[in-house]
C-alpha cells in the first residue's frame, strides 16, 4: 500500500514540476514568437527600420532573384530595430528556421541580420553552404567590408557590398555566373610573404624526412609526395582569401558581374515548398558568425 501511495505521490510531484516549468517558460516562448516578423514582399531584403535606400533594395532583389533562379539557394537581408534582450545567435537561428531559407532538401540559405540599436550583426548559414561560407570567412567579410560602413550608418552600402560578396560565393559553389552582381571595391592589401616562407620551411623539413629513402623509386615517391602536400598547403592558404584572383588580376576587385535590373519576377525558381514568404523550407544548424560595430 505504501509503495502505491509513494508511486502516486512521485507522479503528482513530477506533474507539478512540469506545470511550474511551463508557466515559467510560457512568457519567454510567447515573447519569442511575437517578436519574429514575417517576411516582406521583397523577400531578399527585409528592412523593418527604414535604413536601406530604395536603390539598394532594388539591387539586392535583382541579384537575389537571379541567384535563386540559377542555384535554388536563397539569401536574405533582415534589418531589425532591436533584439529586445535576446542574443543575436539564437534570434537569427530561430528566425532562419521559422522562415525556412533555402531548399528543404539542401539547406542552402543565407541570412544577414542587422540589429540597429544593438549595433550587432549575424550571418546565419544553412548546412548546405557551410563548406563554402565558413564561420571564419563570413566574419572576415563582415569585419572588413561591412563594419567600416556600418560605423558610419551607411547601412545600404554595407548590405549591398556583403550581399554581392556572398552571392558570388554561392554562385561559385554551383558553378554559375551572376550577370547582375556588381564588383565590390576594397582597399588593396599588401600580400604577406609569411605564407611563402612557411611553405619553404615546410618543404625543407619534408625533404629532410623523405630524403633518406633509398633508390630511385624512393626519390620519385618523395617528389610526388611533396607535390601533393604542397598543393594541399596552397589550397588551404587560398581558402582563407576572399579576393577573386581567378577572375581578375586586380586584388582590389571582388567578384565579377555588373549592373542590375528591376523588381519584376522575384518569386524565384528551383525552391521547394515549406517556408514562409516564398522561402523553400530550409534550415540551419547554427553555422555562421556574429559581431558588432
Amino acid at each position: 500500500m505504501k509503495k502505491v501511495i509513494n508511486k502516486n505521490l512521485n507522479k503528482i510531484g513530477l506533474t507539478f514540476i512540469l506545470i511550474i516549468a511551463l508557466i515559467i517558460l510560457s512568457p519567454v516562448l510567447t515573447k519569442a514568437q511575437k517578436n519574429f516578423p514575417q517576411p516582406t514582399n521583397l523577400k531578399y531584403i527585409n528592412d523593418y527600420v527604414g535604413v536601406i535606400d530604395d536603390e539598394t533594395k532594388e539591387y539586392i532583389v535583382s541579384v537575389g532573384n537571379e541567384l535563386e533562379k540559377k542555384t535554388g539557394a536563397q539569401m536574405s537581408v533582415v534589418v531589425i530595430d532591436s533584439l529586445e534582450g535576446y542574443d543575436i545567435e539564437s534570434y537569427a537561428n530561430s528566425l532562419f528556421r521559422q522562415w525556412g531559407l533555402g531548399q528543404k532538401d539542401k539547406d542552402n540559405g543565407v541570412m544577414i541580420l542587422l540589429s540597429v540599436k544593438d549595433k550587432k550583426w549575424r550571418v546565419e548559414v544553412g548546412r548546405g553552404l557551410e563548406g563554402r561560407i565558413t564561420d571564419i570567412y563570413s566574419s572576415r567579410v563582415m569585419e572588413e567590408v561591412a563594419k567600416p560602413l556600418l560605423k558610419k550608418e551607411e547601412y545600404g552600402k554595407a548590405m549591398k557590398k556583403v550581399y554581392s560578396v556572398f552571392a558570388d560565393d554561392v554562385a561559385k559553389e554551383y558553378n554559375v555566373t551572376l550577370g547582375k552582381n556588381e564588383k565590390v571595391k576594397v582597399t588593396q592589401k599588401k600580400k604577406s610573404g609569411g605564407g611563402a616562407i612557411t611553405g619553404i620551411i615546410f618543404i625543407i623539413i619534408l625533404l629532410s624526412i623523405f630524403g633518406g629513402r633509398g633508390g630511385r623509386r624512393g626519390r620519385r615517391s618523395s617528389i610526388w609526395d611533396l607535390i601533393f602536400l604542397n598543393s594541399l598547403f596552397s589550397n588551404r592558404r587560398n581558402r582563407w582569401d576572399y579576393y577573386d584572383d581567378d577572375d581578375d588580376d586586380n586584388d582590389d576587385d571582388l567578384f565579377g558581374g555588373g549592373g542590375f535590373g528591376g523588381f519584376g519576377g522575384f518569386g524565384g525558381g528551383g525552391s521547394s515548398g515549406g517556408g514562409f514568404g516564398g522561402f523553400g523550407g530550409g534550415s540551419s544548424g547554427g553555422g555562421g558568425s556574429s559581431g558588432g560595430w
